[in-house]
């Protein structure tokens, strides 16, 4: 080849490299160009881990989805998935933290990133009554972990009954004899009400306590009368003779003399002659004889009085001379008649 021509040949060649090299380096800085203006640098905040990340995607959803980031259900991100993304953006995600709750004898698990226990008890469900407490105060915040139990409180009002004894109530009868009882008023018992306050803790009994009596009803006394009437009961018969008291008195006899008694009348079987300081003139008294003379007890009544009749000292009438020298002098219960 001519070497004017193969000289001319070579510098097309050249030229055309030259173009080439240029075409293609503008299309490199085109295209770094075009990177640049579409990519973002993001920073994320994964509760507490931070990187940054450069990014083209148009949304931090899309973002996530890249990165297999995945949210729960109570977990929270600002700004919100569907926010596009931005130079310089900051995304931040707060993982929920699991607290348990022990209440009715259930345990429930509760996810959330803040708040309290009552925000705690609120989303579970779970609701206290009047006098249901926690092991936490209920403003307290919550940490990982925490666990609250509930405990339940709850009061009754039981109804206990309780007899009441009645009393006997003893008093004395003159009309009545000595030794004989006589129920005037049966007794009855009565019945108390006592209310009592039982407190249990998750249904199990913890304290009782008294928070009232009433007597529903009375009792009734039982009513007794005793009798202080003496009486002594007579050989002849068998009846009762009622006294007031009764002495010991020395007792001789005599019989007629012509004369009358000191109160006007004929001495006679059943009448005796008393010093009237003892026992009153007109008065009636029964007389107990001993051994042998049993046959005389009886009523007497005082008509007489003599000389020789001073204190306790008696003289009985007796029909004849013979049967007051038998009887001779003798020791006597005299009873005092009421």
């Amino acid at each position: 080849m001519d070497p004017e021509i193969r000289g001319m040949f070579n510098s097309r060649i050249l030229i055309l490299a030259g173009i080439a090299l240029a075409v293609i380096g503008g299309a490199s800085i085109a295209f770094a160009h075009y990177i640049d203006e579409a990519s973002h640098m993001v920073t994320l905040n994964d509760n507490g881990h931070i990187v940054q990340i450069v990014t083209m995607e148009e949304n931090i959803g899309k973002l996530l989805d890249k990165y297999e980031i995945s949210l729960g259900p109570d977990d929270e991100i600002k700004p919100s998935p569907e926010e596009e993304i931005r130079d310089d953006i900051t995304i931040e995600i707060t993982r929920a933290f699991k607290v348990s709750v022990q209440a009715d004898g259930e345990i429930k698990n509760v996810y959330l990133t803040k708040g309290t226990v009552e925000d705690v008890l609120k989303k579970a469900g779970v609701r206290l009554g009047e006098k249901d407490y926690t092991n936490y105060r209920l403003n307290q915040p919550v940490v990982p972990g925490t666990v609250i139990k509930v405990t339940r409180v709850s009061e009754e009002v039981l109804v206990e009954k309780e007899a009441i004894p009645y009393k006997v109530v003893t008093r004395t009868n003159s009309n009545l004899n000595q030794g004989v009882e006589r129920v005037v008023q049966e007794g009855k018992q009565g019945e108390l009400h006592r209310e009592i306050l039982v407190t249990y803790r998750d249904g199990v009994e913890v304290s009782r306590e008294v928070v009232g009596e009433k007597v529903v009803q009375p009792p009734v006394d039982r009513i007794v009368e005793k009798g202080t009437a003496k009486v002594v009961t007579t050989s002849r018969g068998g009846d009762r003779v009622r006294y007031r008291s009764v002495q010991t008195f020395t007792a001789t006899a005599y019989t007629h003399t012509g004369n009358k008694t000191s109160t006007g009348i004929w001495p006679k079987r059943g009448i005796i002659s008393v010093d009237p300081k003892v026992i009153p003139l007109h008065s009636t008294v029964y007389i107990e004889f001993p051994k042998g003379w049993e046959h005389l007890n009886g009523y007497y009544k005082a008509m007489d009085t003599g000389g020789a009749i001073k204190g306790n000292k008696i003289d009985l009438f007796l029909e004849t001379e013979s049967l007051c020298r038998q009887f001779g002098r003798r020791q006597v219960k005299v009873y005092f008649l009421k």
